[in-house]
């Protein structure tokens, strides 16, 4: 199952107040692209008041989190957690 870090949570909930979305509102992590060359798999968040209905939800520190069903097993046993650099602070998995 994916893990989302404590760290993602707390950042994921600032931006969701930063766009001014209600609490109750949910992160969906989606499938963007696949790059069947490389093996890349491109995933993209969107916020979300329900999942899509074969999504498996869960919730972490009150953050409701939406994964689209085809991702579940290539994400089993990651972490959605936050990078921060000079740049600032990414979302990555690890």
């Amino acid at each position: 199952m994916l893990t989302v870090s404590n760290k993602a949570v707390s950042f994921l909930k600032a931006t969701k107040l930063t766009m001014g979305a209600p609490p109750d509102v949910g992160v969906r992590i989606q499938r963007e692209t696949i790059d069947e060359d490389r093996g890349a798999l491109g995933l993209s968040l969107a916020l979300r008041e329900n999942p899509a209905p074969s999504d498996q939800s869960f919730e972490q520190d009150g953050l409701r989190i939406f994964v689209e069903d085809s991702l579940m097993e290539p994400l089993d046993g990651r972490t959605l957690d936050i990078r921060e650099d000079d740049d600032g602070a990414a979302i990555v998995l690890r």
